[in-house]
């Protein structure tokens, strides 16, 4: 497979190719910021290779330990983490549950350090409704699906590049 290095040189390669298609399918500067950023992200921060020690896995310092139960749920290069459909959308949901998760447990030692009563599920519940409604009138509903297509773009690349490498190397084997 190719190095950490490789990728990583990819993932800026294709940035301004990803910012001039950004721009000319949305019509929009702002946004095809947004999916050339989020493809950065993807490709550096948020791709395959968090399920191993990696330099994605590395690069999260000290909050690496969000991503230590995925490694030990995924194994490595399987359709959940590689998977061009499925791998993008697994990590986003894993990581907005482990946010959501660590969101909650620091407000309830907030909560048990002050005396001050927890809220309770419906009340947290309400909270991250509210934080949602905020978010999608602030920067609105485009600026997600933005987002999500620079990051799928960001780990796309990765995972098409191990397969290339792959099929280059079989290919060469045969010869």
């Amino acid at each position: 497979m190719p190095s950490g290095r490789t990728h990583d040189r990819l993932t800026f390669l294709l940035a301004a190719p990803t910012f001039v298609v950004a721009w000319v399918l949305a019509g929009s500067i702002a946004l095809a910021v947004v999916v050339t950023c989020a493809m950065l992200f993807g490709g550096l921060m948020f791709g395959p290779d968090l399920d191993i020690q990696s330099r994605q896995y590395t690069r999260w310092g000290f909050f690496r330990f969000v991503w230590w139960p995925y490694r030990v749920v995924f194994r490595h290069r399987s359709r959940w983490s590689h998977g061009l459909l499925f791998g993008t959308i697994i990590r986003v949901l894993y990581f907005t549950g482990m946010i959501v998760l660590l969101a909650s447990v620091a407000v309830y030692i907030y909560a048990l350090a002050t005396g001050v009563a927890a809220p309770g599920f419906m009340k947290m519940a309400e909270t991250w409704r509210a934080i949602e409604a905020s978010a999608a009138r602030s920067i609105g509903r485009h600026v997600v699906w933005a987002v999500l297509a620079g990051l799928w773009w960001g780990a796309a690349s990765h995972t098409l590049t191990d397969v290339a490498w792959s099929m280059l190397r079989k290919g060469s084997e045969i010869f």
